[in-house]
């Protein structure tokens, strides 16, 4: 679970078969934890989650970290295809900062 209020619906076997990497979920999922996860390969659904654990809209605020940080990833690998990060853990460091801040100001 990444977020008790919603649901990443994303491929099983994504990395396996070989999948584009899925930054700005990995960066979403990540922000939500406070924690550097695993990486996530292909298309992510984001739903919310009932009490019951059963599918539903996602709530606004949810939905407002969803955009922001899909955004924000967007806009950071633009500017690193001009001036890219020093090294892979850089990025990542970079990447989980901005989708904290995201995450955190929307709240």
């Amino acid at each position: 679970m990444y977020h008790r209020r919603a649901v990443l619906h994303l491929h099983g076997s994504g990395r396996t078969l070989g999948l584009p990497q899925n930054l700005a979920g990995w960066a979403l999922a990540s922000a939500w934890r406070g924690v550097a996860l695993y990486p996530l390969a292909g298309t992510i659904v984001v739903t919310g989650r009932t009490a019951d654990g059963d599918v539903t809209a996602l709530d606004d605020d949810l939905a407002e970290h969803d955009q922001t940080v899909a955004d924000t990833v967007r806009e950071t690998l633009a500017r690193w295809r001009q001036r890219p990060p020093i090294s892979d853990e850089a990025a990542t460091s970079e990447l989980l900062a901005y989708a904290a801040r995201d995450v955190a100001s929307s709240r």
